[in-house]
């Protein structure tokens, strides 16, 4: 008993204090877990109680990140604690570096995370306070850049961590970034394309394009670095190099001022004394729609000879943009403008042949019958 009570003693005696340190380590993980999750649960309600909740949603993906943190940290003590005592001196070399670049790596995810549920929490709460939408495609490129700005800082400070020379390293980069940049000039490319997009900002994503040259037109779904993705009115995706809009001409109806109208209309020949008089009344008829926009010019003219009538131009434009809309008001004044032809006693004509003959045509004389030799006597 007494050799027992002594080697337990003596083992006390020999770890008392690596004992101490862990179990002071595991406190701190308890402890330090408790207070970010009591302190962050108040701040999160407080943010939700006064409509922050904008705020309460980073503060609510940020608790994960802090609590890993304090296990971290826990994780290091508990380490020196073990190895101080036993001179373990290749391990308290490196647990400085470990604990640095774990911290990094966290404050990075920790980031990214905020930057993820801002772009998804952002939209909403710029409508609760102003009442209108954010540019989704703004949204999303502060996004893409925020990302690669914290990888590429938290990246360059975990080399500093680990006594990898900046300079050197950005030498090697730079001479590397020309050989990547002539063998992928594709990539290169596109990538500009991209970016070109996001400051330009010829569309956005949810308007619908045209691309004439490469006979191409969509709604734009998504912008990526490398390609855009377009779902056709046939429900077709196309994933369009973001190359192509630096040195292609794109169209975005959604943005025209409003919806051109061109079309013609067809006379009989036969109504040419009438053609003055409804020229002039189709004219009147358009300047007074109050669905055509006048201050964009509204003409009626008669404008040739046809191959088989006399053609009447309409030319203006409807007051919306909508092409349902403006659809719905070209087929109602051509219907109105049909009407106003019919009321001058005239028809619109259709394509007809006419064949004109300007003497009588002489008949051929019937021939004679053939004689019937005369009977002989016998």
């Amino acid at each position: 008993m007494q050799k027992v009570m002594a080697g337990t003693a003596s083992f006390w005696a020999a770890h008392l204090s690596t004992i101490i340190g862990v179990a002071t380590a595991l406190l701190i993980g308890i402890a330090g877990t408790a207070v970010a999750r009591a302190a962050l649960g108040i701040l999160v309600r407080w943010s939700d109680r006064h409509g922050r909740t904008f705020r309460a949603a980073i503060l609510g993906h940020l608790l994960l990140p802090v609590v890993i943190a304090v296990w971290a940290l826990a994780a290091y003590f508990a380490a020196l604690a073990v190895a101080t005592p036993l001179h373990l001196v290749g391990l308290l070399g490196i647990l400085p570096a470990v604990l640095k670049v774990f911290m990094l790596l966290t404050i990075a995810w920790a980031a990214l995370r905020v930057v993820a549920v801002s772009e998804s929490a952002y939209p909403a709460h710029v409508w609760s306070k102003r009442g209108e939408n954010p540019d989704p495609m703004l949204v999303d490129a502060i996004g893409k850049i925020t990302r690669i700005l914290v990888v590429a800082v938290i990246g360059l400070m975990i080399l500093r961590v680990l006594n990898f020379s900046i300079a050197s390293l950005l030498a090697f980069g730079g001479v590397a970034g020309i050989a990547v940049g002539f063998a992928a000039q594709g990539v290169t490319a596109n990538l500009f394309g991209a970016l070109v997009v996001y400051l330009d900002r010829p569309f956005k994503v949810g308007e619908w394009i045209v691309l004439p040259a490469q006979n191409v037109f969509g709604t734009v779904e998504h912008i990526g670095w490398r390609t855009t993705t377009l779902r056709g009115f046939d429900t077709r995706p196309y994933y369009v190099p973001n190359q192509i809009f630096n040195s292609s001409v794109v169209q975005t109806p959604p943005r025209m001022q409003a919806r051109q109208i061109n079309t013609t209309i067809s006379i009989r020949y036969a109504d040419f004394d009438r053609l003055a008089a409804i020229t002039e009344a189709c004219r009147a008829h358009v300047d007074n729609h109050p669905d055509i926009d006048q201050s964009l010019g509204a003409m009626v003219y008669f404008d040739q000879y046809g191959n088989h009538a006399l053609q009447i131009m309409i030319w203006c434009f409807t007051r919306t943009v909508v092409w349902k809309e403006s659809l719905a008001i070209q087929e109602r004044l051509l219907i109105e403008l049909g009407r106003i032809v019919r009321q001058h006693g005239a028809e619109l004509a259709v394509p007809v042949s006419q064949v004109e003959i300007t003497s009588p045509m002489p008949m051929p004389m019937p021939a004679e019958p053939p004689r019937q030799p005369a009977m002989q006597p016998r």
